[in-house]
């Protein structure tokens, strides 16, 4: 027996840091959850991960922007309801002015609100706003450049475009309505029918990229979950697995402590005999 170089001791030793070394790399991917912590755990999957990261964080802030253009779309929506509501006003005053049974008193009083609800369709333009953006009053100082734009993916140039309208007394073609005569008011009353079916077109431009930015939505939820699935399965601990390799350390880790200590004994024994 060889008592100057004890290399049992020194083999059991080796072989016990080796256990010890993977016991804490376990113990540190279960306290985790992460199967890989540090760049030498798996470094092209580290970098995989991180660029799926990324996009997952960027997909998160898309879904905030998709549910602005939404919001938008809904407010420019509800506007022109009311706007609409207007115009079938306008339209009943009309039809009554159509009559030579009215007065010049009658066509007055007819004239004025007609007048009012001009103004009003103009105020509902120049003022329907979502958070700065005035969506009904295309070609004027407020809506430059005449668009909104929805970021709708995680990379550039992946957008959306909402286009603006002029919901003017003007862009309706309603500006000049008169309602002195009935042949006039017979005028009138076509140009109010028409400026309802150019209002009824607008709200189903706005349904219809109102359709496609929750179809983006959808789209976008689903691209967000297998993307963080992906990731979770190149990133993330198996807990199982991970578990069993932990236990499997830990009991190599004490069998590794009892055989160097008996290894340790032996040559002190033999030096007892010797004395």
């Amino acid at each position: 027996m060889v008592i100057t170089h004890n290399m049992a001791a020194m083999g059991a030793t080796r072989q016990l840091k080796t256990s010890v070394k993977k016991t804490e790399e376990a113990s540190d991917k279960l306290g985790s959850g992460y199967r890989i912590i540090t760049d030498k755990d798996d470094a092209a999957g580290l970098c995989i991960s991180e660029a799926m990261r990324h996009q997952i964080k960027s997909l998160n802030r898309v879904d905030g922007n998709l549910a602005d253009g939404i919001g938008l779309i809904q407010t420019a929506d509800a506007a022109l309801e009311e706007t609409q509501n207007i115009l079938d006003r306008m339209a009943e005053l009309t039809t009554q002015a159509a009559n030579d049974v009215n007065t010049g008193a009658d066509r007055d009083a007819i004239q004025s609100e007609i007048g009012q609800l001009q103004e009003e369709i103009d105020r509902i333009a120049n003022d329907t706003s979502f958070n700065g953006q005035y969506m009904l009053a295309a070609g004027t100082p407020k809506a430059a450049p005449g668009y909104y734009k929805v970021q709708a993916g995680a990379l550039g140039g992946q957008a959306i475009n909402i286009e603006y309208i002029n919901a003017s007394k003007e862009s309706l073609g309603i500006a000049d309505l008169d309602v002195s005569s009935y042949d006039n008011a017979g005028k009138s009353l076509e140009k109010v029918q028409n400026a309802i079916s150019i209002a009824g077109q607008w709200r189903n431009d706005f349904g219809a990229t109102q359709e496609k930015l929750e179809h983006a939505v959808r789209s976008t939820e689903l691209t967000h979950e297998n993307t963080q699935s992906a990731e979770s399965k190149i990133r993330d601990t198996d807990m199982g697995e991970e578990t069993v390799i932990y236990t499997r350390n830990q009991i190599l880790v004490n069998a590794g402590q009892s055989l160097l200590a008996q290894f340790n004994s032996s040559p002190k024994s033999v030096a007892m005999l010797l004395q």
